[in-house]
């Protein structure tokens, strides 16, 4: 009697062996592995000034003679840190109707000015400075008629923000002799640009 199992798993594994042996022989096809890098560059370049429509000019409380204390903001639209200087013309608030005459009045009147930067990293504030080292040159840490000079925004920046300028000065009473009759004025002259 033939053992026919015996030779159908002979059989079997023939084939499988050939099988086997053929996908050995065949290599996978390879995918393609080259590719392409494109670098998209773009730059948005500096800027800072003033915002449009900022006010040009401030009436002071009415009676100089008594203290004050006022501010005034101020847009700005800068992308990048920046310095704001600002200088005081005069030096001080000066009678624009009459000169000295030796009457013994005064005909100019010091204040105080300090500075306040909103940034996107917060706020950055100036000490105050009188009015007599606000002039081109003077002591003041923030005066300065040049741009990117002055008080530092650090690393902030300021678009859609203000700087805020707060004036003050003490009652005349405090600071003899009296004022002379008249109207007084000086002016602030304010420079911004990306720090320098």
């Amino acid at each position: 009697m033939i053992d026919y199992s015996w030779r159908l798993s002979l059989a079997a594994i023939k084939a499988g062996s050939l099988l086997l042996a053929a996908l050995l022989v065949i290599e996978p096809a390879k995918a393609a592995t080259e590719s392409v890098a494109i670098d998209v560059v773009a730059r948005i370049k500096e800027r800072c000034g003033f915002a449009a429509n900022g006010p040009a000019s401030i009436t002071a409380p009415r009676d100089l003679e008594g203290a004050a204390n006022f501010s005034l903001a101020v847009g700005l639209d800068c992308n990048t840190p920046y310095a704001l200087g600002v200088t005081s013309q005069r030096g001080a608030l000066t009678n624009v109707d009459a000169n000295d005459d030796g009457s013994g009045f005064s005909f100019s009147k010091r204040y105080r000015v300090s500075v306040m930067l909103e940034t996107d990293k917060g706020a950055v504030r100036s000490a105050p400075c009188a009015s007599d080292e606000m002039a081109d040159g003077g002591r003041c840490a923030f005066a300065s008629l040049v741009p990117g000079r002055g008080l530092k925004s650090g690393a902030g920046i300021s678009v859609g923000r203000n700087a805020v300028i707060s004036i003050d000065w003490a009652a005349q009473a405090l600071n003899q002799p009296r004022l002379a009759a008249g109207r007084y004025k000086d002016t602030l002259i304010l420079v911004v640009g990306p720090r320098a």
